[in-house]
């Protein structure tokens, strides 16, 4: 049920970057939900989604250089290890976690358009940093509830962890 929900997630997440990609939106979908699974399931299966994806999509899009795919598994490596460490409670492990990938991205976006001459996405770098942070740290918190209420189902593991029983959503289950 791991590598199923794995490679579900991964190819949604896959053509919903294409499609803002093609939008000019570069925002490393993937890379949230290889974040999700490093931290939920393993670092395995966080490092093989991120590497294949930024691959395929490095690929797609006719990327002269394959800095991409290192990058991404760096930088999922890094959330993931950050969302450990936040103890992986609720807002606050998915809101940074969200907000630290996506500044990874856009770290990764400027410097791209620094060094290649290729045009940087979104109309100037002040403004797409806000609206990167901004929207990574929601996408991740949704993409966390969302995902969790599948694991919780599907007697998963999940992203946050309840550390205080007395104040759960769920109705005092596990």
């Amino acid at each position: 049920m791991k590598v199923f929900l794995n490679i579900f997630v991964t190819a949604l997440l896959m053509n919903l970057e294409l499609f803002c990609g093609n939008a000019g939106l570069s925002l490393g979908l993937p890379l949230f939900g290889a974040t999700y699974f490093f931290v939920t399931f393993s670092p395995i299966h966080g490092a093989v989604s991120a590497t294949l994806s930024a691959l395929l999509l490095d690929v797609m899009y006719m990327g002269n250089c394959l800095t991409w795919p290192f990058f991404a598994m760096l930088a999922v490596f890094l959330t993931g290890n950050f969302a450990k460490y936040l103890q992986r409670q609720m807002p606050l492990s998915p809101l940074g976690s969200g907000a630290l990938c996506a500044l990874l991205v856009f770290t990764y976006n400027f410097f791209h358009a620094l060094f290649s001459g290729v045009p940087a996405p979104g109309p100037d770098f002040f403004s797409m940093l806000v609206f990167q942070l901004a929207g990574g740290a929601l996408f991740m918190t949704v993409m966390v509830w969302l995902f969790d209420a599948i694991n919780f189902r599907c007697n998963l593991p999940k992203f946050c962890t309840a550390e205080n029983k007395k104040n759960r959503l769920n109705g005092g289950r596990l």
